[in-house]
């Protein structure tokens, strides 16, 4: 059937089908913090994954991975928002700002190919629009976070001196 016979709600629906739900969310944890990130923008969840050590990097770049010759830079958030706290003079704990965990969240964007290590997937979830705020969303009771990916690529253009 042509797209033009197809009534409004049916579009829709194909719409999402095949440009992904936009109300579909991840939860995720790394370590003990739970974030949430619509599932639209997210590339590839990859357990596992061998680790190349770049130097003369900031501490919070742990590397790049290789996913199918595509190198993704991977990103400790811990460690980079203590370094953001120690350039901002405030103290912050070394505890805990390793993830032993080996899954890697990499992110769907035109500009740049990163990645940040997490320690465990948590759900997936479709919400309600009423439940989805600017920089969180209501889950099961208690909110969660949203992940912002963009202050990540932001903060490591910064430091790498990378112009937009």
């Amino acid at each position: 059937m042509p797209m033009e016979e197809l009534n409004e709600a049916e579009k829709e629906k194909l719409r999402k089908l095949y440009e992904g739900n936009q109300d579909t969310f991840l939860s995720f944890s790394v370590n003990k913090k739970t974030y949430a990130f619509k599932t639209s923008l997210i590339q590839e969840i990859i357990y596992g994954a061998k680790i190349h050590v770049i130097p003369f990097t900031p501490d919070y770049v742990e590397g790049v991975l290789n996913c199918r010759g595509t190198p993704y830079t991977v990103i400790n958030t811990l460690k980079m928002e203590a370094h953001i706290n120690s350039s901002q003079n405030k103290t912050a704990s070394d505890s805990n700002l390793d993830i032993k965990e080996s899954i890697f969240l990499l992110f769907k964007r035109s500009d740049d190919q990163f990645c940040i290590r997490i320690s465990n997937i948590e759900d997936f979830f479709e919400l309600e629009e009423d439940d989805v705020f600017e920089d969180k969303i209501k889950y099961k009771m208690r909110f969660i976070p949203i992940f912002d990916a963009d202050r990540v690529e932001e903060i490591l253009c910064q430091d790498l001196g990378k112009e937009d």
